[in-house]
């Protein structure tokens, strides 16, 4: 076994203190507390002086009759937790956060290529939130010429490629604008494949022409009285509350994007001028907004009576232990919808993620006849013909101009 340079004592004492320093609940830090102490009870009777994650993983085995292949009950989850978050205090000088969903998990075979291919994407300069999506893409791709026995992307045909694309069942359901998404992403990536002589027929030419329709839906948004509703639902009085209010409000009334709303910091917070200040994540470009009565109010109100304490510069931190930001892939899904879950509110056939409130603001300031320019200026689109698409949402002005269908017997 790989022994480490400190002992398993020490590992565990370094262990607790962070705990106790990233404000974790006596509960919690009782409980892994305990299974740290058999740990290093179980590693004094085989000899062990040292931690390590073979050790760790023969412990949980042993006594808890945990196996890589076998489903866990909520107890064994939380006994394999403690021997890891020990793993990643020794690598990282931290926990990693276990409640998030993993990503789809690359093969064996196509770990080297797909890593590759991510790092050519990154010089490309693309967006996180871009690259993920791609990453995504290629990744269901290679583990499908995994399970049908193309071992090496040297031997990938075009018949591969096809059988590939009749296995999504979902795809003949998607929009076109999802299809042609997953058509754009297989087609860059064979093309990068043929570029850097992966393969030797340029198979991106399999489609030549991929068709998209961005009209084909309409946005999701939800009018005044929809809005007012579910920001009545949200408790003002409860740390929770404080935060939730100023995420929904800053997406809502000023069209934020949650991306932007996450990654928010307290130098963006100009109170001399009353505005926000800051880079948009998704174009790059510089933005800023004002700080209206209300929500200079919730800022101030969550900033002394909610946020937790930290040396971070984020204005949004978790609330659960370790009090860290939010990760970059949080787009505050769970927080919308709590409230349009008990607001009552009709999502059916609608979006119901934070961005549908950005749709809303467009749609608000349709009604009221506002400029294009002026709403450009305030979503911070790079120009008017991206937020013409709001214009197809705004149904009273449409019927403002429709023409009565003649009579005809």
């Amino acid at each position: 076994m790989n022994n480490t340079t400190i002992s398993l004592s020490k590992l565990i004492e370094k262990a607790t203190n962070y705990l106790i320093e990233s404000n974790y609940a006596p509960a919690t830090i009782s409980n892994y507390t305990r299974k740290w102490s058999k740990f290093l009870l179980y590693s004094q009777k085989q000899g062990y002086k040292y931690f390590s994650y073979e050790l760790g993983m023969e412990f949980l085995k042993v006594v808890y009759e945990i196996y890589d292949e076998k489903k866990l009950s909520r107890y064994q989850v939380h006994c394999t937790r403690c021997i890891k978050a020990l793993d990643e205090l020794l690598k990282y000088g931290f926990f990693l956060k276990c409640h998030h969903r993993k990503g789809i998990s690359i093969v064996t075979e196509y770990k080297v290529l797909s890593n590759a291919y991510i790092k050519y994407q990154e010089s490309l300069g693309w967006t996180s939130r871009t690259i993920y999506n791609k990453k995504n893409n290629i990744t269901k791709f290679l583990n499908d010429l995994s399970q049908q026995g193309i071992k090496t992307i040297e031997n990938m045909t075009a018949d591969n490629i096809f059988k590939y694309m009749e296995r999504q069942k979902h795809f003949s359901t998607t929009t076109t604008t999802t299809r042609s998404a997953i058509l754009f992403a297989l087609r860059e990536f064979l093309r990068y494949l043929y570029d850097k002589r992966y393969t030797e027929q340029p198979l991106y030419d399999l489609f030549p022409v991929i068709f998209t329709n961005k009209y084909e839906k309409l946005p999701s948004y939800y009018h005044e009285g929809e809005v007012k509703k579910i920001l009545a639902e949200v408790d003002n009085d409860t740390i929770i509350g404080k935060r939730d209010y100023l995420i929904l409000i800053l997406a809502i009334q000023l069209g934020i994007r949650a991306g932007d709303i996450r990654a928010l910091k307290l130098e963006n917070i100009n109170w001399d001028r009353n505005t926000l200040e800051l880079i948009q994540q998704k174009t790059g470009n510089p933005i800023q907004l004002p700080l209206t009565e209300n929500i200079r109010f919730a800022l101030i109100d969550y900033l002394k009576n909610s946020r937790p304490k930290t040396d971070s510069s984020h204005v949004f931190i978790r609330h659960r232990a370790p009090n860290i930001p939010f990760a970059k892939n949080n787009v505050f899904y769970n927080v919308i919808n709590k409230y349009l879950k008990t607001s009552k509110v009709k999502i059916s056939g609608r979006k119901h993620g934070l961005h549908s409130m950005r749709h809303s603001m467009a749609s608000s300031l349709l009604k009221n006849n506002t400029p294009y320019p002026v709403i450009t200026g305030i979503l911070g689109h790079e120009n008017s013909d991206t937020t013409k698409n709001y214009l197809r949402i705004n149904i009273e002005q449409l019927r403002s101009v429709s023409l009565a269908v003649p009579y005809e017997k």
